[in-house]
């Protein structure tokens, strides 16, 4: 899964995991605003994607001579 659009989390460093990707600045910060509203005294903090990476080569050798099927 390939993501091409920026997207933003909203995390609480007191251990909850975000619960989903927010697609605009403005939504992920009105969900920290109620999730603090919901929580005094929790900390909220609005992140956002700043690249993605991922490694989608693989190299195969067959070590079987002649390719053989063994069966």
């Amino acid at each position: 899964m390939q993501h091409r659009e920026p997207f933003w989390l909203v995390w609480n460093p007191q251990g909850y995991n975000p619960q989903r990707k927010h697609n605009t600045k403005e939504g992920a910060t009105r969900e920290a605003e109620r999730l603090a509203r919901a929580n005094p005294g929790q900390t909220f903090i609005v992140m956002e994607s700043v690249c993605a990476l991922v490694v989608d080569n693989i190299q195969r050798t067959d070590l079987r001579p002649g390719n053989e099927l063994p069966f």
